[in-house]
């Protein structure tokens, strides 16, 4: 039994590494862009700046624990809502001057995605696009077109969520 829950614990990890492997280059590189092409005004551009080194940090430095000491779940549920509430204020700071920067919000429910079931990669789905809908809201959009991009958006999240679910979920049993 203690040999099964370590392999259970090291192919947690392991997905963990994935995630961060492939989705902090993307967040780095989208919040980079953004600044670099929108150029916000201070101290908006400091405090980005200073969001995405935080993430930066935080995840490879949870990454390497979690590389070194083994699984622990409730490390990854903290690096989970942890990245969830950074890149929601990233989203809010920066989205009214670079639109494609929404794409640090589906981060959260692709990586749950694969670490969790399809009722827990849905409520995450459903829980940014309601965010990125907030968001959209309190920054004053009225126009049926403007509703119309943010919904394709959040259809876009859950769909591609729960695909990345289901073929995490066939992976897993192969």
């Amino acid at each position: 039994m203690e040999r099964i829950l370590s392999e259970k614990a090291q192919r947690e990890v392991h997905r963990a590494l994935l995630v961060n492997r492939y989705a902090t280059p993307l967040a780095i590189f989208l919040v980079g862009l953004g600044i670099f092409v929108s150029q916000p005004s201070s101290p908006l551009k400091e405090v980005c700046i200073g969001l995405m080194f935080f993430g930066v940090v935080f995840n490879l430095g949870t990454g390497a624990y979690l590389k070194h000491k083994g699984g622990h779940h409730l490390l990854i549920e903290v690096r989970r809502y942890v990245n969830l509430a950074v890149n929601v204020l990233l989203v809010y700071l920066l989205g009214g001057y670079f639109t494609p920067i929404w794409m640090i919000l589906a981060l959260t429910p692709l990586a749950t995605a694969i670490y969790e079931n399809r009722a827990r990669t849905l409520g995450f789905a459903l829980g940014v696009s309601a965010v990125l809908l907030v968001i959209h809201g309190l920054r004053g959009a009225s126009s049926p077109l403007e509703w119309g991009n943010q919904l394709a958006v959040c259809t876009f999240i859950i769909l591609v969520s729960l695909l990345v679910n289901e073929v995490s979920a066939l992976a897993k049993k192969a």
